[in-house]
Formats: C-alpha cells, sequence, structure tokens
C-alpha cells in the first residue's frame, strides 16, 4: 500500500472452484469481493474468439457482460486513472481493457466504451515481484539504449511494398512490415539495430545483456504442452554453433536486465497457466533472466498495423509518459487515426504490458562532451565580458 500513490489502484483476483475473490488495494483502503461468474473460462474464450474473428456484434456483448460481472461490482473501489491486474488462472486470458463499460448500440469500434478509455492498465504476476522491480531499478547500471532486431527470410529477401492484412508474423513469410516497424522506432529511440544477415541468434546472445530496451520484431511460436520449448524465429543463417531459434529454456540461462522487452511477434503472451506464476509464455522466459518490464500480445498482430501502433508508443514514452499510459495512449491515438476497416480491437488490441509501468529516461542524441563544451564556452565568455567592464571602469 506505501507504495502506491493516489492515481494508481491494485485489482487482484484468486479464484476458487466456481468462486472468484477480487481485491481492491489502493493508498487508503484493502477490499475483497465475491464474484460468482459461471463458466468462467468459457466467457473469456467466447470473448477473444470474437475478437480475433471480428465479430463486433458478439464482441460487444461478451465484452459488456464480462464487465458486468468482474469490473462493476468493486468499479466504485477503485481510484485514480492507473490500475495495475494480478490475474489467476483463466483470467490470464483476458485483455480487460478491451471489456466494455455499457451496453453498446454503435457499430464504430472508435465509437466504443472501452475500459481502456478509462484506465492505464498494466499486469503482474504478484505484488511483491512488482515492486521488487521498483527498487531494483534504483540500483540498475548505466546501459545502452535500445537493441533492435527484425525478421528476414534469407531466401524471400526482397522487399514488398504492398502488404496484405492477412500477412502476419506466425506465416513463416518475409515480413517487410517488422523492417518498417524497426525504421519507424529507430527515429525516435537511440540504439543498435539488426536487420536482413545480421539479425541473427549469435548476435541477440551477444548483446542482450547490455541495452535497456529490447525490441525483437521476429517470429514467434508457443508450445503450450512444454511451454519451455516455445520459440523465436531470427534470420536464418550458415552459422554451424546457433540455429537461429531461441528457445524459452535457453533463456533461463541468460542475464538479460532490460526495463523494457517488446516482444512484438505472434501470441508471445499466451501459453499454459501455472498456479501462482501466471501464463507460462516467451514473456516470462525473459522474465526470469531479469527482464523488469514486458510489451507482450495475446494474439497473432497484423504485421501492416503494428507499426503504426508501436511507432505511437515509442513517441509517448520518449516524451515521459509511464509505460502503460504509454501504451493507452498509442492505443487511443491509433483509434483516432486509422482507416476504419482496421480499427477492430483485433489490429490494436493484442499488446499489454506486464511488471513494471515507471517512466523510462531517454538519451537526448546530444553526446554529453558537446553539453560539457558549448557550457565552457558560456563561461570563458561570461569571464571575458566581466573582465573587459573592469578594465573600463
Amino acid at each position: 500500500q506505501q507504495q502506491l500513490d493516489n492515481k494508481t489502484s491494485i485489482l487482484e483476483f484468486f479464484t476458487a472452484d466456481s468462486i472468484t475473490y477480487a481485491f481492491t488495494v489502493s493508498k487508503n483502503d484493502i477490499t475483497v469481493q465475491e464474484l460468482a461468474i459461471p463458466q468462467l473460462t468459457e466467457q473469456i474464450e467466447a470473448f477473444q474468439k470474437s475478437i480475433v474473428s471480428r465479430d463486433l456484434i458478439a464482441f460487444k456483448e461478451k465484452g459488456y457482460s464480462l464487465y458486468h460481472q468482474i469490473i462493476q461490482p468493486v468499479s466504485d473501489k477503485l481510484v485514480g486513472d492507473r490500475l495495475i491486474i494480478i490475474p489467476d488462472e483463466s483470467l490470464w486470458h483476458l485483455n480487460f481493457e478491451l471489456l466494455l463499460t455499457q451496453k453498446e448500440s454503435s457499430n464504430n469500434p472508435k465509437n466504443l466504451s472501452y475500459l481502456l478509455k478509462d484506465y492505464a492498465i498494466s499486469y503482474a504476476n504478484s505484488a511483491n515481484l512488482l515492486f521488487a522491480s521498483f527498487d531494483d531499478s534504483l540500483h540498475q547500471k548505466v546501459r545502452q539504449e535500445s537493441l533492435a532486431f527484425s525478421f528476414s527470410d534469407s531466401t524471400q529477401i526482397a522487399e514488398n511494398r504492398a502488404i496484405s492484412l492477412t500477412t502476419l508474423r506466425d506465416t513463416g513469410m518475409d515480413l517487410p512490415g517488422t523492417r518498417e516497424e524497426i525504421r519507424a522506432i529507430s527515429n525516435i529511440v537511440n540504439g543498435q539495430y539488426y536487420y536482413g544477415s545480421q539479425a541473427i541468434e549469435a548476435n541477440f546472445k551477444k548483446n542482450a545483456g547490455n541495452y535497456n530496451i529490447l525490441h525483437l520484431a521476429l517470429h514467434g511460436e508457443v508450445d503450450n504442452e512444454r511451454p519451455e520449448n516455445s520459440k523465436l524465429y531470427f534470420t536464418k543463417s550458415k552459422d554451424t554453433l546457433e540455429d537461429n531459434l531461441l528457445y524459452g529454456h535457453e533463456l533461463f540461462a541468460l542475464d538479460i536486465p532490460a526495463e523494457l522487452t517488446v516482444l512484438s511477434a505472434c501470441n508471445t503472451g499466451t501459453g499454459k497457466i501455472a498456479k501462482g506464476e501466471g501464463v507460462m509464455s516467451l514473456g516470462t522466459a525473459f522474465q526470469y533472466a531479469g527482464t523488469k518490464s514486458l510489451l507482450l500480445t495475446g494474439w497473432d498482430v497484423s504485421d501492416s498495423t503494428t507499426p503504426e501502433l508501436m511507432k505511437l508508443f515509442y513517441t509517448n514514452l520518449s516524451e515521459g509518459m509511464d509505460k502503460a499510459k504509454a501504451l493507452q495512449q498509442a492505443k487511443l491515438q491509433y483509434l483516432n487515426t486509422a482507416d476504419i476497416n482496421r480499427l477492430d480491437p483485433f489490429y490494436w488490441g493484442a499488446f499489454y504490458l506486464v511488471g513494471d509501468a515507471t517512466p523510462m529516461h531517454f538519451d537526448n542524441g546530444t553526446p554529453w562532451y558537446w553539453i560539457v563544451g558549448l557550457l565552457t564556452l558560456i563561461l570563458v565568455g561570461l569571464a571575458l565580458i566581466r573582465k573587459r567592464k573592469k578594465k573600463n571602469i
């Protein structure tokens, strides 16, 4: 409680049999509410299906129904505009920010009453782990700003300028959108960017521990039965030591103390649910490796719309917003500017933030020695002016 400010609430769930308990924690209050939600898992699966199939009628019905059952009973206990959610069991598969706070008659996705419009939402595995990461961030060493990789199939390296919306990151095809994504963020943050033949696993392992931000615009494949075998695809190469498949179990042996890892690939936040630990996803493996916060995806993301969303997210981060606020505003900005045929939540709602949501500090691009030199010139100039004044007197 003492770590919270007046604008933040924690909403933690505990599920036992058919009963779900919702604990709300704010700076000055703690409450518990029993929620009777029949067939919760089935309801969440139906809601997810309505998003992926772009069935707006079903989405509106199920989005409001779940809000009415899960959030509305505790809404009067939530303070401020920042919400940290600690899910349990099947609630890990629910994108809370897409729930609808009222029954909807509009068929324009832009105008719907998303919970996203009321709160900047982030997720956590537990309150203890979350606030421990806050403490660690005070003692981090200085690292370089950003390390990014984009996928290329070396056998299909030609650039395609016309991108079909059906081109998704798990198709195995060369994805020009991933390179566009990296180019977009390279104009906002400083760092090292690996394209084409250089975007290989060896380069990732060599450099991953030296940067504050990792951005991996790669193919992803989830193994729900054996989560440790879920993997990210790097560009194919003739490397005899690495197979250019980064498995979850390999990450456990790496030291990756990044402030933020963005896994801009398909289903990087999905996987088997472990009691008390949340989703055993590729993101979980990065957490074990030391990453303080993660931007993950809940379903297949569109390779043509994701670059715009990522550009908005990084722009907001660079302007000083905390990570949850930056993601919230990026989604709202996207809704206000995107083509009407790309407004369904499927196109922009997959990304969610897990872990430390505090703001990041960016290099403004001006080398320190230029600043020191400029200050020295100013001081020397002032000294000369004073000396001349004294002579005139």
